[in-house]
């Protein structure tokens, strides 16, 4: 297949769903208040998954703020490992 074809096909098909949503308007179906030829029910569905994508993306960046913090503790850190191998004593907190 070749672009053109594709272009052409996915063309009709918008074309097809758009002559959909308008007959299933128009017969009643479906509920459009705002006349924008998308189905309120679309609408709904659509917002609530975005506001669902927004609340993962915001936990997703809290769990790698938290992961960037434990990797810095690890790089910090990972110098005492040549000094245990070596026998020298843990520094650790000094005693007050």
């Amino acid at each position: 297949m070749t672009i053109t074809h594709l272009l052409i096909g996915l063309i009709l098909l918008l074309i097809i769903i758009n002559v959909a949503s308008i007959w299933l308007t128009k017969k009643g179906l479906t509920k459009d208040d705002n006349n924008n030829m998308i189905p309120d029910a679309i609408e709904e569905k659509f917002s609530k998954i975005k506001e669902d994508i927004f609340n993962r993306v915001e936990r997703v960046s809290e769990e790698l703020k938290d992961v960037s913090k434990s990797i810095k503790e690890v790089g910090n850190q990972i110098g005492d490992v040549p000094k245990a191998f070596k026998g020298k004593p843990r520094t650790g907190r000094k005693p007050q």
